[in-house]
């Protein structure tokens, strides 16, 4: 097997591994004389890498804690109208994936932008026009970033086929990395936990009568005179009782992938009159790109709800 093979397979299953958020977890049950394999070395990293996925997951959430601003750099000014060679930049920062999955992004990621526009639609001629604002002369494009291992360090291995090929290798090490995506149109931005746990943002009623909350209940709530006591009282039931209730009620539901990805920003790229050669063309300018880099999820530290607080109460 080929190292880019190998590296792919290993990426996909880890990919899956990741993504199990409802399984009991195992960890190895240690005792004098038992003979351990492979297994049981990998099974021990799944259960501690796992245990953080999914606390970070259920408790924080998804999006950036830190950093990681997109911004545009350009060499020189030109004419307007003219397109020039334009870098998108990514900063350092930390952010957690939509699998639970620490970011460490620790230097700037470029890419030239026009060129990578060339090399779209070469490769997918519909890319701009699946890229193209509904109603609007201009395109969209989503820049997204999430949790990918890196295999690294090359060791030799002794041969598991035949005719294998000759000193076989394998990665020894597999390094935290990520993976930086630039997709055509304007992403949706999850609403907040209730769509981290799967569940809508208002799924219960909590003043029908044949809802599920309990006679109790009900009463308790209509006897609430404080309203941020109330509001509170509804955001636990919508916890309790928003939920499904049967056994796959806490898997993940869609590709892996699109659940994975956490959107940093979103660009808008405006289009020339169309013509005859060039339907589609983007003004690449830097006086005529926007980027919206406040329209991604964001997790929220207690340190920076004092400052809200503190901001409120200085107002």
């Amino acid at each position: 097997m080929s190292q880019a093979s190998y590296s792919d397979m290993a990426l996909s299953e880890k990919l899956e591994l990741d993504a199990q958020l409802a399984q009991p977890l195992e960890r190895v049950n240690y005792a004098a004389g038992m003979m351990l394999s492979l297994e049981a070395i990998n099974a021990e990293q799944r259960y501690h890498r796992q245990r953080v996925n999914r606390l970070q997951y259920w408790f924080q959430g998804a999006g950036t804690l830190l950093g990681l601003a997109v911004k545009q750099v350009s060499a020189v000014e030109v004419e307007d109208g003219k397109d020039q060679s334009l870098r998108l930049v990514v900063s350092p920062g930390i952010a957690i994936d939509g699998l639970g999955r620490e970011l460490l992004c620790h230097e700037p990621y470029c890419v030239n932008l026009r060129d990578w526009l060339d090399a779209q639609q070469k490769s997918d001629s519909a890319f701009l026009t699946n890229a193209k604002k509904v109603g609007e002369d201009a395109i969209q494009l989503s820049i997204t970033i999430r949790y990918q291992s890196a295999s690294s360090g090359l060791q030799p291995v002794m041969a598991r086929t035949v005719n294998s090929g000759i000193d076989p290798v394998q990665p020894s090490r597999a390094k935290d990395a990520l993976l930086l995506e630039i997709l055509p149109g304007a992403l949706p931005v999850a609403g907040g936990a209730f769509a981290r746990a799967g569940l809508a943002q208002n799924a219960v009623n909590t003043a029908a009568v044949e809802g599920p909350l309990t006679t109790t209940e009900r009463d308790y709530l209509a006897g609430l005179t404080d309203v941020q006591g109330q509001q509170l009282a509804q955001l636990q039931a919508q916890q309790v009782y928003g939920s499904r209730s049967d056994v796959g009620a806490l898997e993940l539901e869609g590709q892996y992938e699109e659940l994975a990805r956490v959107l940093l920003a979103v660009i808008e790229i405006p289009l020339r009159a169309p013509q005859p050669d060039h339907p589609i063309s983007p003004i690449l300018h830097p006086g005529a790109i926007r980027i919206n880099n406040l329209i991604r999820p964001f997790i929220t530290t207690p340190d920076q709800l004092r400052w809200l607080y503190l901001q409120e109460n200085a107002s």
